[in-house]
């Protein structure tokens, strides 16, 4: 018996449904993906579908001579630019759309060995990770730079005094270098968590099928090695239903995003107080188009501003997946990640943005000091000697330090000027530098434990750095690594046909 070559079916058709969506449906399901496919998500497509393609050969899956047809056609395609598809009707979406064109130029018997022990659904998941990478490198670059920069910086100030704010008053001497230094201690915790996102991103779902794996000999680690992920999912029904590692992303961007908020809004206030404690060079503010005095430190908004946006990408893919089945959903893999590639590019651009702020901030070291003595910042140190000297106590101490501060201020004093020191004590003893100074206790602003604590931040940055590294390093190479295996396909097809004539 000859098998006939089925006709070549429309691309409206799939075999079981004749039609197409309504074109108001089309617009808004389809359409989107057919954009952001055609907008490059193909260039990552192709690359899959070589990998894929080397592996069935390899298997002796699929015929040879499909295998060297296909190549090449996807190989011109990619040439071309995906000109031939970009004007193309894609009523079921681009991946039949796609599908609808190799079988045009090559025929549907040689196009269909394409998504032989493949679907849309791990396609989609492994093509929702090749994404996420780029994101993924976009943000952990950025924060690492903040991090170099933020522990140069406070390395250079550990001696310049500056009052430490609570409730947005003066609260005690610390100097500008153990402030940042402690912005650098929640960076730290920043990079950990997203260097920890990294074997979740190393896992890749292809060759899970629709969500029960395949009857077919594959061999989804070899399509993970060419693709440059460490090993395949162990589980197919987790591998097409979950979109956890975009989760895990966005809700260490949220985290890192709302910490560069909150120093935004702590250097509005240092820059914009009289004297401001920061100045900042004119290339980083902005001028009021009718208030010729004004210098507008706005990029400090737009980092409060971009906070927002990775809490509001991790609240939509989370509720995204409220209530869906654990399997295949488009509510959870196209609907709910929607906005999450903006939202942690958002991110990186904040960081970046604090990052040059920190890095050109000129800090006013007698403005600083005056706003710690002015605040009487030495309040607490004076309770605690008072408490010590007489063994009455902290709580009586601190009391009667407060009637002196109210008496102070009535009178336009000093603080000291209320109080009577204990013998063998001087208002040197009380020097907002020198309390910082002899703060060496609890993670405090002496000099010599800041020093140490940002030494060991600087040392935690090695592994990170390393692991980062070999991660994206090995994602880069993943083109030309499937560029050499496809070689070696060719190769070994034409070897195997010299062979066969002979």
């Amino acid at each position: 018996m000859t098998l006939q070559t089925p006709p070549a079916e429309s691309s409206a058709s799939t075999g079981r449904l004749a039609g197409t969506l309504l074109p108001e449906a089309q617009r808004i399901a389809q359409q989107p993906g057919v954009d952001a496919a055609l907008g490059g998500d193909l260039r990552l497509a192709v690359d899959v579908d070589r990998a894929h393609l080397v592996m069935l050969f390899e298997q002796r899956i699929v015929p040879q001579s499909a295998a060297l047809a296909l190549l090449a056609e996807i190989d011109e395609l990619q040439q071309l630019d995906f000109a031939p598809l970009r004007h193309r009707p894609a009523p079921r979406g681009w991946y039949l759309m796609y599908e609808g064109y190799l079988a045009e130029r090559l025929g549907p018997t040689v196009a269909g060995w394409l998504p032989t022990g493949r679907s849309r659904n791990d396609l989609s998941a492994t093509l929702a990770l090749l994404k996420l990478r780029e994101v993924f490198r976009t943000l952990i670059t950025a924060t690492l730079r903040l991090q170099l920069t933020l522990l140069r910086r406070a390395g250079a100030e550990l001696t310049t005094v500056l009052p430490g704010f609570t409730h947005g008053q003066p609260a005690l001497p610390i100097t500008l270098g153990h402030y940042l230094a402690g912005v650098a201690h929640g960076v730290d915790a920043d990079l950990e968590r997203l260097a920890g996102l990294l074997p979740e991103l190393d896992r890749c779902p292809l060759g899970a099928g629709a969500m029960g794996g395949t009857t077919l000999p594959i061999d989804p680690d070899r399509t993970a090695s060419l693709l440059g992920f460490t090993g395949n999912c162990p589980n197919s029904l987790a591998a097409v239903a979950s979109r956890d590692g975009i989760a895990r992303l966005l809700a260490d961007a949220a985290v890192l995003s709302t910490r560069l908020s909150r120093v935004a809004t702590d250097l509005r206030d240092w820059t914009g107080c009289t004297p401001p404690l920061l100045h900042l060079p004119d290339s980083l503010v902005g001028s009021s188009s009718m208030m010729p005095q004004k210098r507008n430190v706005y990029l400090l908004e737009h980092i409060q501003g971009m906070a927002a946006a990775p809490v509001g990408a991790f609240t939509t893919v989370t509720s995204g997946a409220q209530k869906t089945a654990f399997s295949n959903s488009i509510a959870v893999h196209t609907e709910g990640p929607a906005f999450a590639d903006q939202a942690i590019r958002r991110c990186a651009d904040a960081a970046t943005l604090l990052r040059l702020l920190i890095q050109h901030a000129e800090p006013d070291p007698g403005a600083m000091r005056r706003r710690a003595e002015d605040g009487f910042t030495n309040a607490t140190e004076l309770a605690n000697r008072l408490a010590l000297a007489d063994g009455r106590g902290f709580r009586a101490a601190h009391q009667e330090v407060g009637r002196a501060a109210r008496a102070a201020l009535e009178r336009g004093h000093g603080l000291l000027a209320e109080v009577q020191l204990p013998a063998g004590l001087t208002a040197d003893d009380f020097d907002v530098a020198r309390i910082a100074d002899a703060s060496r206790y609890g993670g405090g602003p002496a000099p010599a434990e800041v020093a140490g604590s940002l030494h060991v931040l600087q040392h935690r940055l090695g592994p990170v750095l390393t692991r980062v590294r070999e991660a994206t390093g090995r994602w880069s190479g993943t083109s030309a690594r499937i560029r050499t295996a496809v070689g070696q396909t060719r190769l070994a097809i034409g070897n195997n046909t010299t062979e066969g004539s002979r």
